[in-house]
């Protein structure tokens, strides 16, 4: 018998981008109706500045998305990064209740809660409860102890954690565009399910997402996240870096950046020029491609050695790792990957989307991993209606969106 077909919307809230996806699951297969692309206005590092230029970007983004797809979301997960992201490890344990030993789910929530029982005052909240593993009577590596036998069950954790401020600022615009937010996803971990396979994950992987604002770093290891870090510097800062020192207007910089950019300015030679506007003259001059090289390289320089720094923190063996998976549109840039692979002594590949959409796609490409994680994620964790098709395109029901916003208000309190 046929699987009831599914629809399903996400909504990655970066900093240079707002990126929507419309899809459809139909015998387990995500297919892609629609996308919306918006510049992201309003946001600084993953934090809501603006919140009115906020919910305009991530409007631009859904109409985009909802005229592809000839439907109207109603309610979606949604990306959250930024720099007061924290990822901490925890450890809980407990007695078996049962006589005869037998583990019960109430000895699991038990455990559990001892290790989220954490005091963070009204500025942090956990956003995600990633169980690593279970141990029974000092047995490590229990998947699923439900069942077993044993006197003594504990678990170790990752736990997420988040500024509450700048969550709930980012669930307040994407409602105020008229869509319920169904849950928050750290940015990493919604990469890692378009990017990662099953065996990266369980032998051992590093992830890094190189976005606008931020670069983003999880480390997996038998099939979980054991560190997970926000570094506050991303591809923007290339971008301005090369704006201030050829003088040149950001959006002609970042296109500089994409087209004649890379971090090896040796491989360049001399005499090669480029054209350039003169900022605020608007008048046109010539400059050194190979000086623009050497700004990128010098800024990629500090951004790859802060992600070996966050390796080093955590103590991975680099010979016990597949190596490094570099997503995000700053895994692109000419060269990166060859200087990431020199610096950190690691394996490194570009990470594109292969668990959701096939080659030929036209959304196969590393700057929609999160948009695309995000409908995998939602797919693993639940399954919801949450996008309903409608025959004609036209305003946003705002009844409807009305009556979606009380529910939620009231469900949290």
């Amino acid at each position: 018998m046929a699987q009831k077909k599914q629809l399903l919307a996400s909504i990655d809230v970066g900093t240079t981008k707002i990126c929507s996806i419309c899809a459809r699951v139909e015998d387990g297969k995500i297919e892609i109706l629609g996308t919306g692309w918006a510049a992201s206005r309003g946001l600084k590092k993953g934090v809501v500045v603006n919140l009115s230029e906020t919910i305009d970007s991530v409007k631009a983004s859904l109409e985009e998305a909802e005229k592809q797809a000839q439907m109207v979301v109603q309610s979606a997960y949604v990306s959250v990064g930024g720099a007061y992201i924290r990822g901490i490890n925890s450890a809980g344990e407990t007695e078996v209740h049962n006589k005869d030993g037998e583990i019960t789910s109430e000895d699991i929530n038990r455990a559990v809660s001892a290790a989220t029982s954490l005091d963070l005052g009204e500025d942090y909240q956990v956003i995600h409860h990633l169980t690593r593993d279970f141990q029974v009577d000092g047995l490590d590596g229990v998947v699923d102890p439900l069942g077993l036998n044993g006197h003594h069950l504990s678990v170790s954790m990752h736990l997420v954690l988040n500024a509450s401020a700048v969550v709930q600022n980012i669930v307040n615009a994407v409602n105020k565009a008229g869509v319920l937010v169904d849950g928050v996803v750290m940015q990493q971990l919604a990469s890692s399910e378009a990017v990662l396979s099953s065996d990266e994950k369980e032998l051992g992987t590093i992830l890094v997402d190189i976005g606008g604002g931020t670069t983003d770093v999880a480390v997996y290891n038998r099939g979980s996240i054991c560190h997970s870090e926000v570094l506050p510097m991303g591809g923007d800062l290339v971008t301005k870096d090369i704006a201030i020192g050829i003088r040149a207007p950001l959006q002609e910089a970042e296109e500089l950046k994409r087209s004649a950019g890379c971090v090896f300015p040796e491989s360049v030679p001399a005499e090669e020029l480029i054209e350039v506007t003169e900022v605020g003259s608007g008048c046109r001059r010539t400059f050194s491609r190979r000086r623009l090289c050497e700004i990128i390289r010098a800024r990629c320089d500090e951004i790859l050695k802060a992600v070996e720094r966050s390796i080093q923190q955590v103590g991975v063996d680099k010979e016990l790792v597949t190596g490094l998976v570099m997503t995000g549109g700053g895994s692109l840039l000419d060269g990166v990957v060859d200087l990431a692979e020199q610096m950190l002594g690691l394996s490194v590949r570009v990470g594109y989307p292969v668990n959701v959409v096939a080659h030929d796609s036209p959304v196969f490409h590393p700057a929609y991993s999160t948009a695309l994680g995000l409908l995998q994620y939602t797919q693993n964790v639940q399954s919801p209606v949450v996008a309903k098709p409608v025959k004609a395109q036209g305003a946003r029901p705002r009844n409807t969106r009305i009556r979606m916003k009380s529910w939620f208000l009231e469900k949290i309190g």
